[in-house]
Parts: C-alpha cells; structure tokens; sequence
C-alpha cells in the first residue's frame, strides 16, 4: 500500500520537542512494520532543508546537529513525484480550496494520483479542506486511525 507523507511528519520524528513528535514515530514505525511505500511530491527535500535550516537559525540546534539531521531525514526511504500535470493538478486543488500557495496541495494532487490517503502535521490545512477532500489524515489522530 502507499501513504503520501508530508515533509512535516519528518520534521516531528526528528525534533523531541515537536507537539506529535510521538505520533510521528509510532505512524513512521507502524508503516515500516507493514511495509507501506511512502511517497511524496519533490518539493518535500526542499521542505525538509529549510525547516532544518530554520531551527538551527533559531537556536534550537547547532548546525553540526542540523547538518547530521538533514542527512538522516534526505535518506529516508520516501519516492519522489513531480511532473507538469502534478503541478498544473496541484494548482487546480490551490484554487479550489483558496490556498495562498500550491505547495500543500502538491501532496493532494499526488493522493489523489495514487488513490491513497495524505498523511499530515497540519491541523489547519486538514481542517480547511477536510470537508471537501476526504483522503488528508491529520497525524494527531493516528491513534484514532489504528
């Protein structure tokens, strides 16, 4: 089976001190365990490098420790889509649902693609579109979802 994961749940697994920190590594584990291919638009290395680059600029760690992170959070086994009709897909969905920007949508155009469900930390996006777009799952419901 495959799981769109968004760059965030990555994020969450590599910083303790993230609110669904223990969530993303039971739903990260418990994928593992059953051999769930994880997929994402291309866009999530990028997301990942700036969010890591973002806690080093604030303080939270040195950047050997981003440095280190970024390495292990780059090689986590994820398979990467981007095309037009993804993009131009995404675009539609940001649209549709009054999105400022297509990047969180990249990840919906591609469950859709694929037919599978969008795992997310992003209480808001989940709450925004929920109603509309039935394959997002917010990660603080995971147990909730066994």
């Amino acid at each position: 089976m495959t799981v769109v994961v968004d760059a965030n749940i990555l994020i969450a697994f590599g910083l303790a001190e993230e609110p669904l920190h223990v969530q993303a590594n039971q739903v990260l584990f418990a994928w593992q365990t059953a051999g769930e291919r994880l997929t994402a638009p291309r866009l999530f290395r990028s997301e990942i490098t700036a969010v890591v680059r973002k806690v080093v600029y604030q303080g939270r760690m040195t950047p050997e420790q981003g440095r280190t992170m970024l390495a292990q959070l780059l090689i986590y086994p994820v398979e990467f889509h981007e095309d037009d009709a993804l993009l131009k897909e995404a675009y539609e969905l940001a649209v549709r649902f009054n999105r400022p920007r297509a990047y969180d949508s990249q990840y919906m155009a591609l469950a859709d693609r694929l037919q599978c469900d969008f795992w997310t930390a992003d209480e808001r996006l989940v709450n925004s579109v929920q109603s509309q777009f039935s394959r997002i799952r917010w990660l603080g419901h995971w147990n909730d979802a066994d």
